[in-house]
């Protein structure tokens, strides 16, 4: 029952995470922020920059504005058409465009600044012009040029004041924040011992066993292991390419790193008070569903059960392979993430190979499932370790 409610809470968080994404990217919606983090209200502009000089002085010339935006994002394309029509007309200012989309070098420049202002949750199309970001096409085109105005009004006299804004070094990431390859090996190789993961395989290769061929065994076992992994890798490049398209790494990060925590605390708990039952687990409504298409025992019927299980075992496998993600989408450019989550997919699956070529060629399938039975808290203990692990990290990233 509760497996079944958690599905619930995981798909619940999945559509908030999704509207929290159109929020952020909202094109109707913009904000002006000073380095402190404080909002600036767009009538209290002018009189708040003359008493306050410093929000147009900065690191940055007078004049240069820097502009993140996403080629992907709707509301990126009205504000650089605004831009290219503006630039034109004032050849005082300096555009920097930089691209979030694919690009590792310049996400990390934007989550700099970010930083510097501490706004965690600054979206785009945003700029930065002085000690001031201005976020969303409304306020860029209703404020750009009054603040480039008041910026050569204070020029002049900008050398009197100490400047509060370092501009961060425009420069591509260094090797060191590369994520380690071992890493991404070693949790899709602990995410595919994971009971749940096999568990379906056994039971379908008990099924297989009674045709009596080994051959149609291997063959069923490979086109079920091959959907399995299609699913995951087609599924994690989807959500990359999400939060790539939103520019949403730091909601997503939070949701995922939290996701990670519960799991983390919940197989933890299974660990140290077991029961029948796992509390994380194919939720018992889809269990009829799988059963059926299991005892179909045919090729087709197990790519089918490859897909549903990736579906379905979601609550129980999900959480490393959201914490894995979540890594990539902070540090990796979509040429990156093909390889990561490649590596990571073979990792996922590779115990599954295993587990299919020693029972076709003689291991009993009861042999592993008896195995699974033995070692299966040990086995939830580490792995919820490992989420805790892994969202205490991700939290920090995000929220330190």
């Amino acid at each position: 029952m509760f497996s079944h409610n958690y599905s619930r809470i995981t798909l619940i968080s999945v559509l908030i995470f999704s509207l929290l994404s159109l929020i952020v990217v909202s094109p109707s919606l913009g904000a002006m922020y000073a380095v402190n983090g404080s909002e600036i209200s767009p009538d209290s502009l002018s009189d708040l920059i003359r008493s306050d000089p410093t929000l147009l002085s900065g690191n940055l010339p007078p004049g240069q504005v820097i502009f993140f935006f996403n080629t992907h994002c709707g509301a990126c394309h009205d504000a650089m058409a605004f831009l290219d029509g503006f630039a034109p007309n004032h050849t005082e200012m300096t555009l920097l465009r930089y691209d979030l989309f694919n690009s590792t070098e310049n996400r990390t420049i934007f989550e700099s600044y970010k930083k510097k202002y501490n706004r965690n949750f600054l979206s785009v199309p945003s700029l930065i012009i002085g000690n001031i970001s201005v976020e969303g096409v409304q306020d860029i085109s209703n404020h750009l040029e009054e603040l480039l105005v008041l910026q050569k009004q204070q020029s002049g006299s900008s050398n009197l004041f100490s400047n509060i804004f370092t501009s961060p070094s425009l420069t591509p990431d260094s090797p060191s924040d590369e994520i380690p390859l071992l890493l991404i090996i070693g949790a899709g190789l602990l995410d595919g011992i994971n009971p749940c993961a096999f568990a379906v395989l056994v039971f379908l290769l008990v099924y297989l066993m009674a045709q009596k061929s080994r051959k149609m065994m291997l063959t069923a076992g490979l086109v079920y292991t091959g959907a399995v992994f299609i699913f995951y890798y087609l599924s994690g490049l989807g959500i990359f390419t999400i939060i790539q398209t939103t520019g949403a790494t730091t909601i997503f990060s939070f949701v995922a790193g939290c996701i990670a925590l519960i799991a983390g605390l919940i197989m933890v708990k299974d660990a140290l008070f077991p029961k029948e039952k796992p509390t994380l687990g194919i939720p018992a409504s889809q269990s009829g569903l799988i059963n059926r298409v299991m005892k179909q025992a045919t090729i087709p019927a197990a790519f089918i059960l490859g897909i549903l299980v990736g579906m379905f075992e979601l609550p129980c496998t999900g959480g490393i392979y959201l914490s894995i993600i979540s890594m990539i989408s902070m540090k990796s450019n979509m040429t990156q993430a093909l390889g990561y989550l490649f590596v990571y997919n073979i990792a996922f699956v590779l115990p599954l190979l295993i587990i299919l070529i020693l029972v076709t060629f003689g291991l009993p399938p009861e042999r592993v499932n008896e195995w699974r039975l033995e070692q299966r808290r040990l086995l939830r203990g580490i792995i919820g370790l490992v989420l805790i692990g892994f969202a205490v990290f991700i939290l920090y990233e995000v929220l330190g």
